[in-house]
């Protein structure tokens, strides 16, 4: 008799599958438990003497452990840490640390031995610390919904904050700005927490790491002024109609606020009596306006 490979394989593929299932299930659980040596982050914490501070980032510190792998992803979630304090006599700007399997702290217990610390020792720099105040850039876009209208600048709650590190890094930050944010769809005035961007701090701290973003929002309408006079220049020419009606447009608390005597409709002097002049107006700012009609004649004064 012939053997058919193809129908071999098939056979009872259920069971077959789930041995190896199984099989691939145990391979796991005996290698999570075999001993390895893995390089785990440390987490590193200097206290420096009052007034004095860091001028760079912390270097890399890291500790060589030997333990099963299920026992070393705890060491992911909860890294060791050291800690370490730079004495108060220190007058010059750089210090050494020396470090030793000893100075290392679990901070979550996990079977696991520690064999060693790379680099053993840590060279930190320091610098008079000094702090200044300086203004807080939102960079939030606003996009009200349509009929509505942003009201004003966009603006940050406090408007400024402290950065407080090394001196000369310190003289050279002019402002800080939030993160880039855009609302879209917006109908109503409101406030947010928005955080500032410290993407590229490094050592400098803020007396405060978000602030409040402030905008109002308005929804647009429409108001008829009637009566409005029309001025030609010259002063030997008067309008026919004398008067006129002009649209205004914006923010409703604008719109209701404006005057017959803020609106300014104008046309050019004329040559001809009877000769029909485009008219021109302008109102406050922060509104829209248009005339009807948009021409008139001219008629020569008679004195």
């Amino acid at each position: 008799m012939q053997f058919d490979l193809k129908r071999a394989i098939a056979a009872n593929w259920p069971i077959k599958l789930t041995a190896l299932v199984l099989a691939t299930v145990l391979w796991a659980a005996v290698e999570a438990e075999e001993p390895t040596t893995q390089l785990i982050p440390v987490s590193v914490t200097i206290t420096t003497p009052a007034n004095r501070t860091l001028t760079q980032q912390i270097p890399l510190v890291q500790a060589v452990y030997e333990g099963s792998a299920r026992e070393l992803i705890k060491l992911y979630t909860s890294p060791p840490l050291i800690r370490k304090v730079v004495p108060d006599t220190l007058s010059g700007s750089v210090f050494t640390f020396n470090l030793s399997p000893q100075d290392v702290i679990l901070t979550f217990d996990a079977d696991v031995t520690l064999r060693d610390v790379i680099p053993q020792r840590l060279v930190v720099l320091l610098d008079d610390e000094a702090q200044r105040r300086v203004p807080v850039i939102p960079r939030v876009t606003v996009l009200p919904d349509s009929e509505f209208v942003i009201t004003g600048p966009v603006v940050a709650v406090p408007d400024s904050v402290l950065v407080i590190g090394p001196e000369a890094q310190v003289r050279r930050i002019g402002g800080v700005y939030t993160d880039s944010l855009v609302i879209r769809r917006v109908n109503e005035s409101g406030t947010l927490t928005v955080p500032i961007d410290t993407a590229a701090f490094g050592v400098v701290r803020l007396s405060q790491h978000e602030v409040e973003i402030q905008f109002d929002i308005e929804v647009l309408t429409e108001r008829i002024v009637v009566g409005v006079p029309v001025v030609i220049a010259g002063g030997i020419w008067e309008s026919i109609p004398p008067t006129v009606q002009v649209s205004v447009r914006g923010p409703a608390s604008l719109v209701r606020s404006v005057t017959r005597d803020q609106l300014m409709v104008t046309a050019d002097s004329s040559i001809t009596a009877g000769e029909m002049m485009a008219v021109r107006v302008v109102g406050p700012e922060g509104v829209t306006a248009s005339v009807s009609p948009d021409s008139v004649q001219a008629r020569r004064v008679i004195l």
